[in-house]
């Protein structure tokens, strides 16, 4: 065949389906390579402490993800505190962790608190039975425990708990329902 101007369009055609359908291979190879990739790593370190600020009146979350692979009850050694980032004022603190699944599907997640945290069945919440001061650090659990569910080892999950803070000087009782201090 030779190349002339008639013929140009037919040849670049034929060249342009020919790059196409390389890219759409490799990319669906790929793909499946990434999609099948069984060699999850997780951010979840076991025994280190893991830290979050909050300020007054503020929520802030720790997000770690999880492999599916840990057993129903398992205990991990997992140290999640928080640190009252507000320079002036004493502020109230509850916690509330629980399981992602990716399905829109929330698992509640057990812990093994530090002392001064006390467990609320009505709301599901961890109360911090004192205030914090300003710039302290306080640990709320030193254990993660697998709650119940049906867990896959090749699903990554995200464990999330969740800090709320109020002012020393709010109405906690009105805002949250119970006050933290009289449930001691």
């Amino acid at each position: 065949m030779k190349f002339t101007k008639s013929n140009f369009g037919w040849i670049f055609t034929c060249f342009a389906l020919v790059v196409l359908l390389g890219i759409a291979i490799y990319l669906g190879v790929s793909g499946w390579f990434f999609k099948n990739d069984i060699s999850y790593t997780t951010d979840l370190e076991l025994g280190k402490t893991v830290t979050t600020d909050i300020k007054k009146n503020q929520a802030s979350a720790v997000t770690l993800t999880l492999d599916g692979a840990y057993l129903p009850g398992e205990r991990l050694p997992q140290i999640i505190s928080v640190r009252n980032g507000d320079g002036e004022d004493n502020v109230y603190l509850r916690a509330k962790i629980y399981i992602y699944t990716g399905t829109n599907i929330t698992m509640d997640m057990d812990i093994v608190e530090t002392v001064n945290w006390t467990y609320n069945e009505n709301d599901g919440y961890y109360y911090l039975n004192d205030t914090v001061l300003p710039n302290a650090k306080v640990t709320l659990c030193s254990h993660v425990i697998m709650g119940d569910g049906d867990f896959s080892g090749y699903t990554k999950y995200l464990l999330t708990v969740v800090f709320e803070s109020l002012s020393a000087e709010e109405d906690v009782e009105t805002i949250w329902g119970t006050n933290p201090l009289e449930s001691v």
